[in-house]
């Protein structure tokens, strides 16, 4: 690009800023081929105070003082609030969730006491039968849970958009001061700077989303039933029919310990209740961590003659202790077969007592059961910041701003409308980054930056100089419109996600082998449950109800980092489709899509998202957020003792953990990356017209249509090349009126007719 700047006192030269054209990667005009007046351009250089947006009309209608001199817009003509339409439909979208979550909160607590099974730890048990028919329910309350949340993230992301969206007042106190703002998409910067109840609003906003997305998915939960069951050494004998028991020796502590009775348990094993297993298949049965399927099993043993040797297996987490010498509670379930020796041998966990060779192994089978919960405590929370939300929404509904820029559209309606002064004569404007060469302010009296970019901002005194430049005639790729800062940061997450699955997976495989994972196969899980999910050991015990809501902030992770991915694709997203939609207007004449249609304008998208992209781009945010909460979900362990009592007391929080959820958690991020890979090496359509992003003052530069184009906005508008007199740079202009004119053309925004920019010209 190309300014202008005086030389000295006598004489003002079109100067050309080699540094700005190496980086734009633009030929630089030869110097010396246009003069100016040489009456010096002078600025106000006072003392300048950031002056923030004050939301009120008389603001709004104000003109600063420190600028009278300085050349003002026309007049905007009053406006209606009409973007409190979709802030209402949104507050309406919050108030569905609303609704949505409190029947379902009062239907699971109504049928939690019509079913009598009551409350506990503030948690209530809604369903208790079959693990797959638990699981089936559970699995359709999280889509529905997952459905509110899609509610609640879309409607907040427009709200913090209307929120963070400037209005024309702001735009133009902003551009007195050579400082741009952000069009379009989410910024953080517009926030900033806006009024302290604004940035109120929009952290609760944000802050209410938290919670839900970090503990909701655990609002509906799986209680797993394992049993405690005794291990019975007996002799061979124990196993023959019409064997007399008065021959064998049994501990006085049997019954607590198996469960029932010596002459029961007989019976049982001859009438056939208890199954004859392998004992290759005995050892896998009872090697797990919690035992769900089976109770009580015996082995029989030809080291035994009389006496009958008992000990117990307990869920547990702590060390435990040997109750008597016949009986052990044991820290693991394992403790059943705690070692073995060559392919038959059995060792009990207690030093003393002898190894047994197991000849036969009978188990008694039983039908797992599990139990459906919901937490009372989270479902007040979710409550609480859904409340506060809509709150929020209609707090916002009460601004006074009459007109705000939620799309480029907008913007260029705007500025069609009235054009803006001082982006004059400078048609050709990029988005100018943040942290700009220093070198290159010495080439350019009046650089445009961010409003992070300027810790003393200057106020103009009187519109700036025209910035001749010459059109780029390669086409860039879409990936141009994303800063580098964003692109690392959308980098760092997905790795992040990858880095988490891939962690958990080798957590449960490698780190606790398959006697520590609990293979719910039998309880009826889930399809991809059924053969490949294990439950962690990790788990805070005994914190009591500290270790309920660590367990479920721990499982919920992925759910918060998921939702912070989807908020950056989104920026990522809008960013280079706002752009490309900007660019199209450089080959072909359409109608401006805005907010708020009026004459031949066409209606908005989704803020600036087509819904061919938005749409599957939605969906795979909440398939992602459902395969999350199904491939890591709060479990809760619930021990029934050998009489086959539930122990409520006992009960352990942990992570269930689905090897095959994880890995297809994260298909749809997968999909999603390569989609946007190759929506970054697409190229723009126009090589000359410039990236203008977000930016406010490189969409402003491109409205400065030509006389007589009335109502441009309303009509279909192309960007291009046309015909204007350049009267306004005749006031600059000395010797050589005639070879300006034959080069200097100007680009706009406009319903008239247009031609091509040609590099042969330099355009202002």
């Amino acid at each position: 690009m190309t300014s202008l700047r005086d030389s000295d006192s006598s004489t003002a030269l079109l100067h050309v800023s080699q540094e700005e054209h190496l980086i734009n990667g633009e030929e630089p005009i030869p110097l010396n081929t246009l003069r100016l007046s040489k009456q010096p351009f002078t600025v106000d250089q006072k003392p300048y105070q950031l002056v923030k947006e004050r939301d009120t009309t008389e603001y709004e209608a104000a003109v600063d003082k420190d600028s009278k001199y300085s050349p003002s817009p026309p007049p905007l003509p009053r406006i209606k609030k009409r973007w409190i339409t979709g802030l209402l439909l949104c507050a309406l979208g919050v108030a569905l969730a609303l609704v949505a979550h409190v029947i379902l909160t009062v239907k699971l607590a109504a049928k939690a006491t019509s079913g009598g099974y009551g409350w506990g730890s503030s948690s209530a048990v809604i369903y208790e039968g079959t693990c797959h028919q638990a699981n089936q329910i559970a699995t359709g309350l999280h889509i529905l849970v997952n459905i509110i949340v899609l509610t609640l993230t879309a409607t907040s992301s427009y709200c913090n958009q209307v929120l963070a969206a400037p209005s024309r007042a702001r735009i133009d106190t902003a551009h007195a001061q050579r400082v741009w703002v952000s069009i379009g998409s989410s910024s953080f910067t517009n926030v900033w700077y806006a009024p302290l109840w604004r940035k109120m609003l929009w952290v609760l906003i944000i802050g209410t989303s938290l919670p839900v997305q970090m503990i909701y998915n655990s609002f509906i939960y799986v209680s797993i039933n394992a049993n405690d069951f005794g291990i019975v050494a007996a002799p061979i004998a124990f196993g023959n029919n019409h064997t007399d028991m008065s021959g064998f020796d049994v501990p006085s502590n049997f019954h607590d310990v198996v469960g029932t009775s010596a002459s029961s348990l007989y019976d049982d094993l001859i009438s056939g209740k208890l199954e004859k297993l392998s004992n290759d298949t005995c050892m896998k049965a009872y090697s797990g961590a919690y035992q769900t399927a089976r109770s009580t099993v015996v082995l029989l043993t030809p080291d035994l003659s009389s006496n009958l040797t008992a000990w117990s297996c307990q869920v547990a987490l702590d060390s435990g202790g040997i109750s008597t010498s016949s009986s052990y509670r044991g820290s693991q379930l394992s403790c059943a077969i705690d070692e073995y020796k060559g392919n038959y041998t059995i060792a009990p966990p207690i030093s003393y007592i002898d190894e047994f060779q197991v000849h036969t192994c009978f188990s008694r089978p039983v039908t797992p059961t599990c139990e459906l919960g919901c937490s009372l405590p989270i479902g007040l929370v979710v409550m609480g910041c859904i409340v506060l939300k809509l709150i929020c929404m209609l707090v916002t509904a009460l601004e006074r701003r009459s007109e705000i820029f939620l799309t480029v559209g907008d913007a260029l309606k705007s500025f069609l409308t009235c054009p803006d002064p001082y982006t004059a004569n400078n048609c050709l404007m990029a988005r100018v980054n943040k942290g700009q060469p220093k070198a290159l302010h010495s080439f350019n009296d009046y650089p445009w930056v961010s409003i992070f970019s300027r810790a003393m901002p200057f106020r103009l005194g009187q519109s700036p100089p025209p910035q001749p430049k010459r059109v780029c005639t390669v086409r860039q790729r879409w990936s141009a419109a994303l800063p580098s800062r964003l692109f690392a940061f959308l980098l760092f997450f997905k790795i992040a996600l990858l880095a988490m699955a891939g962690l958990a997976l080798g957590y449960n495989t490698s780190m606790f082998g398959s006697t520590q994972g609990a293979d719910l196969n039998a309880d009826g899980m889930s399809s991809w449950e059924q053969t490949l999910t294990s439950l962690y050991h990790t788990q805070f015990y005994p914190l009591g109800y500290l270790g309920f809501i660590a367990t479920v902030l721990a499982v919920n992770v992925p759910q918060a980092v998921i939702s912070i991915i989807y908020a950056v694709y989104n920026n990522t997203l809008t960013r280079m489709l706002l752009a490309a939609e900007y660019n199209n207007f450089g080959v072909e004449r359409k109608p401006l899509r805005v907010s708020f249609p009026a004459g031949q304008q066409r209606s908005t998208y989704y803020l600036s998202v087509p819904y061919r992209y938005s749409v599957p781009f939605i969906v795979l945010s909440t398939l992602s957020h459902w395969l999350a909460s199904e491939a890591l979900s709060f479990v809760q362990i619930i021990p029934r003792d050998a009489q086959g009592n539930l122990q409520r007391t006992r009960s352990l929080h942990g992570v269930g953990a689905s090897s095959v959820g994880l890995r297809v958690m994260v298909v749809p991020w997968l999909l999603m990356v390569v989609g946007f890979l190759i929506l970054m090496f697409r190229k723009f359509k126009s090589a000359a017209m410039p990236i203008a992003m977000n930016c406010s003052a490189a969409i402003s530069a491109a409205c400065h249509p030509p006389p007589g184009d009335i109502d441009a906005a309303e009509r279909p508008v192309m960007w291009g090349q046309v015909d204007m007199e350049i009267a306004n740079l005749r006031t600059f202009l000395g010797p050589g009126v005639a070879e300006i004119e034959t080069r200097c053309r100007r680009a706009t925004f406009t319903s008239k007719e247009v031609v091509e920019p040609s590099p042969e010209f330099v355009y202002y």
